[in-house]
């Protein structure tokens, strides 16, 4: 689990935060990681998640920007990427095993996408688990 959330990291460089002053929800930090959480989420969840990537070594200091966002009965968790890293199919199965281990570890078995998105939080692809 460590390992594919270091990989994850080391091969974005998620080092990228949100550009503009959207409302992109309610705002805590995680040891350098920037997670907003929308009104889907209860701000327990969005704890859970922050405890949970500082344990694994995603929330390393450095600076990252993150959503957490829930539709019906699936979560979405929505990560600024580099341009063109959503394209990079290493990078996707990466991203699909750490869907997996959000499912597991964090929401319960609950099915988990994450959103490779843009700094202003825009998707650029979907991977589901």
């Amino acid at each position: 689990m460590k390992t594919t959330l270091k990989s994850l990291l080391l091969i974005a460089l998620l080092a990228i935060t949100l550009s503009g002053c959207q409302n992109y929800g309610t705002e805590k930090e995680f040891n350098g990681v920037q997670l907003f959480y929308t009104e889907n989420v209860t701000e327990d969840e969005a704890d859970k998640l922050g405890e949970f990537m500082i344990e694994a070594g995603f929330a390393d200091g450095g600076e990252k920007s993150v959503q957490l966002e829930k539709k019906g009965d699936t979560y979405q968790f929505r990560m600024v990427v580099k341009e063109g890293f959503e394209e990079k199919e290493e990078f996707i199965l990466l991203a699909k095993q750490f869907a997996q281990e959000l499912s597991v570890n964090v929401f319960e078995n609950a099915p988990v996408e994450v959103h490779l998105c843009s700094d202003r939080l825009e998707t650029l692809k979907v991977v589901e688990m």
